[in-house]
């Protein structure tokens, strides 16, 4: 694309609080990783960490479009927010969620609500369940000990959860089936969703934890991986739908992904992403669904959606 105006960009992001904490590390390795490519596809970036503390910083930007990575979640929701609500005042343009998506999907109580108002599939509560904290990300909180088969254990495992993350736990129906990823993109004003990418487990009845994303020292760590989904055209077709409905209605723009679950001919929305990790390796769903939506590079990637947004 020939960029006949050079934009200026602000890749803003939060630091690391915790250096043992791999998805903390992710969020200054991705960061690093867009600034570079956005220079490189030809814009002007330039990278601004913020800590807990500097967050006035925002009211500082000068730039033509901010691409907003900060992730303050968990406990740090309000943060994250906050951070969301002072780009939006100041109308300066930003790549990932208002402050409603964001909050919407760092706070699984609230999303659960909306999906159901919203008539979007999603589990409802029976046994087998599934239990995690409310306001991870990444994957925190969650390992193969979280489903669970009755009252007592889930009453075990959500004590156990509360009294390690201070925060509201929930608790769903484990929906034993394929795991897909499915990213949407803008384009024209509207939402295009990739196809979709499929979590491969080794074992049967998996679920997705902490440590198998992230810990590379972990056994489970090599236990699954991302492949293009193959789906017949009806069932592509209904995801399709209701992955558009999840964006308009849950506060996505620009890059959201949902987590679903497929038993048999049942879909299931787990989550909906709004400000998702960026990511072009063949080990996550984005970047096996961007290859398979046409771009050649990361960088094709981040300029679509930069200026989408």
């Amino acid at each position: 694309m020939l960029l006949l105006v050079m934009k200026t960009i602000c890749v803003l992001y939060n630091k690391p609080e915790d250096i043992s904490n791999e998805c903390d590390i992710d969020t200054l390795n991705s960061a690093t990783d867009v600034c570079e490519k956005l220079n490189d596809a030809g814009y002007k970036a330039r990278l601004l960490g913020i800590d807990v503390d500097e967050i006035e910083e925002v009211r500082k930007i000068r730039a033509d479009i901010v691409f907003n990575l900060v992730e303050w979640t968990g406990n740090n929701i309000e943060l994250g927010v906050k951070v969301i609500k002072m780009l939006e005042k100041r109308r300066i343009p930003f790549v990932g969620s208002g402050h409603f998506g964001f909050l919407l999907s760092s706070d699984k109580v609230m999303m659960k609500k909306e999906m159901k108002k919203s008539k979007i599939p999603t589990p409802g509560l029976r046994f087998p369940a599934i239990v995690k904290p409310a306001y991870e990300h990444c994957g925190i909180g969650i390992n193969q000990e979280s489903v669970v088969k009755n009252e007592k254990e889930l009453e075990s495992k959500t004590g156990e959860l509360r009294n390690k993350y201070h925060q509201p736990v929930i608790a769903e129906e484990f929906i034993n089936g394929r795991e897909l990823q499915v990213t949407i993109l803008e384009k024209n004003d509207r939402p295009w969703v990739l196809p979709a990418a499929e979590v491969i487990f080794d074992k049967p009845g998996a679920v997705l934890s902490y440590e198998m994303k992230w810990v590379e020292k972990s056994p489970e760590y090599s236990e699954s991986h991302m492949e293009a989904a193959r789906l017949d055209r009806s069932l592509e077709l209904r995801i399709e739908r209701i992955a558009k409905k999840a964006y308009v209605k849950l506060g996505g723009r620009d890059y959201p992904r949902l987590d679903l679950r497929i038993r048999g001919e049942e879909i299931f929305v787990l989550e909906i992403n709004n400000n998702p990790g960026l990511d072009w390796d063949l080990d996550s769903g984005m970047g096996v669904s961007a290859r398979l939506a046409g771009f050649k590079t990361y960088g094709e990637l981040l300029t679509h959606i930069v200026e989408n947004a």
